[in-house]
């Protein structure tokens, strides 16, 4: 399933720019774990295909992962193939009410 999210991933160019990263929509962006008070998620990757108000679920290798957004720091690449570190706690919330947070 992970092949149909990494075609999808790359046909979409949505242009984000990194600083603005925290009110774009974040499905289908690759993102791996870099901190996490949960070492077993640390440095866990995957595509983003579902967002709630404190969860990221990730489509990886192993299957569907649900990771909470607080207390941990992501490392979401853009289609452009930069990487962007952003911590949890900034994305927490539903997209449409991160973008009135501007």
């Amino acid at each position: 399933m992970i092949n149909a999210f990494e075609e999808f991933y790359r046909r979409v160019k949505i242009p984000r720019k990194p600083s603005d990263l925290i009110y774009h929509e974040l499905i289908g962006l690759k993102v791996e774990v870099e901190s996490s008070p949960d070492p077993d998620q640390v440095g866990l990757s995957g595509v983003v295909v579902d967002e709630t108000h404190h969860l990221l679920v990730l489509e990886t290798r192993r299957g569907r992962r649900l990771i909470p957004k607080s207390h941990r720091v992501f490392l979401f690449t853009l289609p452009s193939g930069r990487r962007v570190r952003v911590l949890g706690d900034k994305i927490v919330g539903r997209p449409e009410e991160r973008v009135k947070r501007i």
